[in-house]
């Protein structure tokens, strides 16, 4: 699929919510357009990454849910 021309917009919007997944991506678009987000937005591959190395934390179809829970982002 190529993203390459895809803008990030709330999953949610209009329909009701499908997964977790879906509402931490809506939820960090909130973050981020408020300018609080503590990930780093790949748009050419619409992913969210850590900062500190690049490395993967989300994107609309999966998520490495071990490492966001490591790095404290899903909370307790």
């Amino acid at each position: 699929m190529d993203r390459s021309d895809k803008k990030p917009t709330l999953r949610s919007e209009g329909q009701p919510r499908q997964s977790l997944l879906e509402i931490l991506y809506d939820t960090e678009l909130l973050f981020r357009m408020a300018g609080t987000s503590e990930l780093e937005y790949d748009e050419e591959l619409d992913v969210f990454r850590f900062p500190e190395d690049g490395r993967f934390a989300f994107c609309p179809e999966f998520a490495d849910w071990k490492l966001l829970k490591e790095r404290g982002c899903l909370g307790t």
